[in-house]
């Protein structure tokens, strides 16, 4: 069961960071399957480890792309992935220690978080990084 469906509103007409985004709703969707299915701590604590992982990978190569052409909000947008990736390495460290659970509540909001921050936020550098030449 999935949590999150690819579906072309979410795309941001950049292959690379498209594929990204459908790498970060497989696993977001991995970790809701984890959840639903009452798996076990050591396997909850995997893939979350694996999505707080490759969400850097991905924040920084927006971040590079933004860097190498001259995104004019690319420090706003640096400050949301910023804020995220906080909030969820803070979680991690409580999941960690025992003090917080991977559920509903968290999935929703990586759910709600990733989506609106694809539509309302990534899409705006769409035609920019496009006029760029880079689709």
């Amino acid at each position: 069961m999935s949590l999150i469906t690819w579906n072309d509103n979410l795309s941001v007409r950049v292959k690379e960071l498209d594929d990204q985004h459908k790498r970060l709703i497989a696993l977001i969707n991995d970790l809701f399957d984890a959840v639903t299915a009452r798996k076990g701590k050591d396997v909850l604590g995997a893939v979350l480890t694996e999505l707080i992982e490759y969400t850097k990978y991905h924040f920084g190569n927006e971040e590079r792309l933004f860097a190498a052409n001259g995104y004019p909000q690319a420090i706003a947008h640096k400050q949301e992935h910023d804020d995220l990736t906080q909030k969820v390495i803070s979680f991690d460290a409580q999941f960690k220690a025992g003090r917080a659970m991977v559920d509903l509540l968290l999935m929703n909001f990586l759910k709600d978080w990733l989506t609106k921050h694809i539509v309302g936020t990534d899409k705006q550098y769409s035609a920019f990084l496009n006029e760029k030449g880079i689709k």
